[in-house]
């Protein structure tokens, strides 16, 4: 598994999910087909249309109680201070995202690592969150 190249030829969401279990990670489908990996937050697994990347989403509910400046503060913060994931805000969520290439092909145990990074990258997401925006 660890030397199988991934590529634009042969990801699919089936090969995505097959990896992740023999890698001994929860995976599973949400009620819209969509592959996320249970571990210590839900991160989606979303192929692009050109098959040319694979990105690891985790999505976050905002609270009520915070301004919008205190969005654009957290989010602001984020880009600034983490630049292997980003942060998108939408009107009801708090999108942290990171998009692993695969044009020209990549290791199974690469995107592995990658999605490791990408959790304790989130990790240090929610840690910026000093006034509570995430939910």
């Amino acid at each position: 598994m660890q030397t199988e190249i991934l590529s634009i030829e042969n990801i699919s969401q089936e090969l995505l999910q097959s990896y992740f279990e023999q890698a001994f990670f929860n995976t599973s489908l949400d009620d819209k087909g969509s592959l996320f990996v249970q571990d210590r937050f839900r991160v989606y697994l979303d192929i692009a249309q050109k098959k040319n990347s694979v990105a690891f989403s985790v999505y976050f509910k905002i609270s009520q109680d915070s301004t919008n400046e205190q969005k654009l503060e957290l989010v602001n913060t984020i880009n600034n201070d983490l630049m292997q994931v980003k942060a998108i805000l939408g009107p009801t969520m708090i999108t942290i995202q990171y998009d692993f290439w695969l044009e020209g092909g990549s290791t199974v145990k690469n995107l592995i690592l990658a999605y490791r990074h990408f959790v304790a990258q989130t990790v240090a997401s929610v840690s910026k969150d000093k006034n509570r925006v995430l939910l």
